[in-house]
């Protein structure tokens, strides 16, 4: 007996009144129908994943771009504010070499003058991150060796800074000037001459002497022919001598400074008048005051 082919049927029925449609379909290509719907709806549904996967890591890209871009400016800015720090350092340097001229000293920044490369920032690539490091290197080994030169320098105004305070450089009294530093005839044989070895100003009994630099009293006491006498030792060379004082207000072994009053006019020992006697000495030797008399 001849197998019936199985099948299904489908039927069209308007709402009108016309008459329905059957169709009829072998079971197999209704089951055909299924397989090949679900195999397609499967396949939409691995595109919708694969699409939904490739946006997410085009996200991704996206944001790691954002973000190497705003490290990329970060770098920048820091290439910009290294090489600015470079250049406060060679102003620095600058700076440091003009005081050690005003002062005298030697140049402090030997090690640091031969001119050193200087890096600038790129906005391409990875020479933005190559300038960045060269100029951080640099920093590295500018900013000790600018602290050392200035150390050394602070080291050389201190010291130039005691020198000066240790330099006569200031009138000893109000006055005027009756007798310079040099030969001269002697006040008390006009016949003879000699070698005065520092100037002699004038002014009424009690006039202030003041200290004409920073130093020690070395003397305070009454010599023959010089009267009442201060000797002054600054250091570096320098001693004053104040004469013919009326009395003191220092005793010896005393600090004293600059403009401090140290005694008082007068004509004590061997002298014609009310004046002062003032000496300058420079290791020992006597020179003209008024070079240190401003």
């Amino acid at each position: 007996m001849k197998k019936r082919k199985r099948c299904f049927t489908v039927m069209i029925i308007p709402h009108s009144e016309e008459a329905t449609y059957s169709l009829r379909f072998p079971l197999r290509a209704g089951q055909l129908v299924v397989v090949a719907m679900i195999i397609g709806l499967s396949m939409l549904m691995v595109m919708f994943c694969s699409y939904r996967h490739i946006l997410e890591e085009a996200q991704e890209a996206q944001n790691l771009r954002e973000e190497s871009r705003r490290q990329h400016d970060k770098m920048n800015v820091c290439a910009l504010e290294t090489q600015q720090l470079l250049a406060q350092i060679e102003q620095v340097e600058h700076l440091t070499e003009k005081v050690a001229d005003r002062i005298g000293a030697p140049a402090v920044n030997e090690s640091i003058s031969e001119p050193n490369p200087r890096f600038y920032a790129s906005r391409s690539g990875r020479g933005v991150l190559d300038r960045a490091a060269g100029n951080i290197n640099l920093l590295q080994q500018m900013i000790p060796e600018q602290a050392d030169s200035l150390g050394h320098l602070n080291d050389q105004v201190e010291e130039y800074t005691r020198r000066l305070a240790a330099t006569p450089s200031i009138w000893p009294t109000w006055g005027r000037i009756t007798s310079g530093f040099g030969n001269r005839r002697s006040p008390f044989n006009r016949y003879a001459t000699h070698f005065h070895q520092g100037v002699d100003i004038a002014a009424s009994y009690g006039t202030p002497i003041c200290a004409t630099a920073d130093g020690t009293v070395s003397t305070a006491a009454y010599l023959s022919g010089w009267g009442n006498l201060i000797i002054i030792t600054h250091g570096y060379g320098y001693q004053t001598y104040y004469a013919h004082l009326s009395g003191f207000t220092v005793s010896s072994g005393e600090r004293v400074t600059r403009g401090q009053v140290i005694g008082y006019m007068g004509r004590t020992g061997r002298s014609t008048g009310v004046h002062l006697h003032y000496e300058v000495h420079v290791n020992g030797v006597a020179v003209n005051p008024l070079s240190y008399m401003r």
